[in-house]
């Protein structure tokens, strides 16, 4: 397995848990976090840096994941958002899939998914060039 490259990565999640559990183990990992606490700050961040990842909880208050997924990718359109939620069922996946995310991740995940996510979108930048 080749190593994966160092990712610059945005977690918007209103939970403090999830921001902070999940961003110190991609820096154990090798990559460069940031976090955002609702829609509307990470939407302005995705504005102002450019991301290789973000993982994006689908319910917060004020700007939800969907409608940031889809603002996001029409100004980043080669970000990978992987869709997080603890609500979420079958056709809230589907219209996160659908409204292009990358992936869609159950709450509570395990850290493997993480890792596989992350492999994954790595390998499919590399091949984009």
């Amino acid at each position: 397995m080749c190593k994966t490259r160092t990712l610059k990565i945005l977690i918007v999640d209103d939970e403090e848990i999830v921001r902070y559990t999940l961003g110190e183990f991609l820096k154990m990992k090798g990559h460069s976090p940031d976090h955002e606490e609702d829609g509307m700050a990470g939407f302005r961040a995705i504005q102002n840096t450019a991301y290789d990842v973000a993982f994006v909880d689908i319910r917060m208050p004020g700007m939800g994941g969907i409608q940031l997924l889809r603002q996001a990718l029409a100004i980043q359109p080669h970000l990978s958002i992987i869709v997080m939620s603890g609500h979420g069922d079958t056709e809230t996946r589907q219209e996160a899939l659908q409204a292009g995310a990358f992936s869609f991740l159950y709450k509570p995940f395990r850290l493997k998914e993480v890792i596989d996510v992350i492999e994954s979108v790595s390998h499919t930048k590399a091949a984009d060039g």
